[in-house]
């Protein structure tokens, strides 16, 4: 699930995970301290949820162990916007204290007992405010005068006779904003095209929540004259009629010619010409229907004022896709990769490795109908930057023990670094690569921790050491005891000297030739984590 309530099971505080591995490092140390529930407001059981990082798949929220199988959770909405009525409720009552207005809001219950569908409020000296997110049979829908104090959810479907006789429907929808949701209202006019608008340009009025937009449309539709009018009598003709002059502004038809004039502005707005000359076909209209409209005439000039709206401020037009879930990994992948470059080059250490070189011309080339021309121009910059020259080739030398670096006592370097949360990440690297079958490079293993890099080899010790799996695999034999940090090797892919410093450590000796030992660990470690 990837909705949660902070801090207790009866909180209406949501919050939602992150699905990346990287946005959740970052999700993990803003939020220290806190805990994380599956309320009852979200229709959860009201047990505590732990966070669970994953870089093969979505990361996700999941319960506690329970070896009894003592709880049961019949949560029925678990996604993204599953919390979205308590970001409502929460975010239209500080908006509406904002503006020194005193409100109550209520989360309704359904008989099948789900929850979220329906938002209520009652604002001190206003009508109320009902919002609704998803169908209901238990509540009826209002009528007359209250649909204006109605607020659809974005997948809910509008009532015609509302739009035909009010002109415009309301709207609510929540859009991501880092781990938050942020609330936006849209007026949907007759003709389907829904103009959205953040809270700050929202004002609130007896008639409800009113956009720009709705302004647009009562102002437009205070001009027009009441359906069913009779027109004048037309003035009796002279003995000697009087031509009135034709100018470009009528195209040649004079402005009594009431039938042509209707005809052109239906056969503009049915062409989609251009704002201009439905404008001014528009303006013809209203002249000649001064004195009072038919209905058809009305339908006419109210089609031709949506039209001219959607042209002028550019709804309607096609929404730009979306990034895949590979685009965004990608994308992610770039931004990353950039960053540690910059870093590399802030450090005076301009060149790039020709493994960072081909994983950044990958990436790049996945996410590129994402990049920025900012970040176009700096992947280019690096694939023409020096690379890191590969040292000269030396005649075959007889194998040399490694010398291992000291390692000095244990200490407490919290004040310095977070060494538990960098031993998660790359505990979550290391596991990650045993369940593909693979080893990762130190340098690899730095690029993928951030922070890493920049410690001093005796931090950079202390953190591998506290390395453990994040649960002990279940089996009827005994395990052997089997460090994930043997998956760290050399350049050449061979063991790397700090493993026999952590294994001796741990207590696992290895001997005077330790290769063999060391690749049976990584074979251990490779069936462990690969077996379903």
């Amino acid at each position: 699930m990837q909705t949660a309530v902070i801090g207790h099971a009866d909180s209406e505080l949501p919050v939602v995970l992150p699905m990346e591995a990287i946005e959740l490092d970052d999700f993990r140390a803003h939020q220290a301290g806190q805990t994380y529930w599956c309320g009852v407001w979200l229709g959860g059981c009201g047990h505590q949820l732990f966070t669970k990082l994953y870089t093969d798949r979505a990361c996700h929220f999941a319960h506690g162990p329970d070896p009894e199988h003592t709880s049961t959770c019949a949560r029925k909405a678990a996604g993204v916007s599953s919390a979205d009525h308590l970001y409502i409720k929460q975010g239209l009552l500080a908006w509406m204290a904002e503006r020194d207005i005193t409100a109550t809001a209520t989360i309704a219950r359904e008989a099948d007992g789900s929850i979220g569908r329906e938002v209520l409020f009652t604002p001190a000296g206003h009508t109320g405010l009902r919002v609704l997110l998803a169908e209901s049979a238990d509540s009826p829908e209002p009528v007359g005068e209250d649909s204006a104090q109605q607020v659809l959810g974005p997948e809910m479907t509008s009532d015609p006779d509302v739009l035909l006789r009010q002109g415009y429907v309301n709207r609510i929808q929540l859009i991501p904003d880092g781990t938050r949701r942020r609330i936006q209202v849209g007026t949907e006019r007759h003709g389907g095209t829904t103009e959205w608008f953040d809270l700050h340009e929202v004002e609130f009025t007896d008639a409800g929540l009113t956009t720009p937009a709705v302004k647009e449309v009562r102002r437009l539709r205070t001009t027009r004259r009441p359906i069913g009018v009779q027109a004048p009598k037309a003035t009796p003709q002279q003995t000697r009629p009087t031509v009135r002059p034709t100018s470009e502004e009528t195209h040649g038809i004079p402005s009594p010619d009431r039938a042509a004039v209707m005809a052109a502005l239906e056969q503009a707005v049915s062409d989609g010409r251009s704002r201009t000359e439905i404008r001014r076909w528009l303006n013809q209209a209203e002249e000649v229907t001064h004195g009072g409209a038919t209905a058809d005439e009305n339908g006419l000039i109210r089609a031709a004022v949506d039209a001219l709206l959607r042209l002028e401020r550019a709804v309607g037009l096609p929404t730009p896709p979306e990034p895949t879930f590979q685009e965004r990994k990608a994308l992610q992948k770039v931004q990353r990769l950039l960053g540690d470059l910059a870093e590399q080059q802030r450090r005076r250490f301009p060149a790039v490795t020709p493994h960072q070189r081909r994983q950044l011309a990958q990436a790049a080339e996945q996410a590129s109908a994402w990049l920025t021309d900012t970040q176009r121009s700096q992947v280019q910059a690096w694939q023409t930057a020096p690379t890191e020259s590969a040292p000269a080739p030396r005649a075959p030398q007889p194998p040399a023990r490694p010398r291992a670096p000291h390692i000095p006592p244990t200490a407490d370097h919290s004040a310095r670094f977070d060494a538990a949360g960098l031993a998660d990440a790359v505990r979550d690297v290391l596991e990650h690569s045993a369940r593909l079958g693979k080893t990762v490079t130190f340098p690899d293993l730095c690029t993928q921790v951030k922070n890493l890099r920049e410690l001093p080899e005796s931090d950079q010790v202390q953190v591998l050491r506290r390395v453990k799996p994040a649960a002990r695999p279940r089996s009827p034999k005994p395990q052997r005891p089997a460090l994930l940090t043997a998956l760290i090797t050399t350049e050449a892919g061979t063991m790397h000297p700090i493993y026999r410093q952590l294994a001796n450590h741990a207590g696992h000796h290895l001997p005077q030739q330790a290769e063999s030992a060391w690749t049976d660990t990584v074979k251990v470690l490779h069936d462990r984590y690969g077996a379903p």
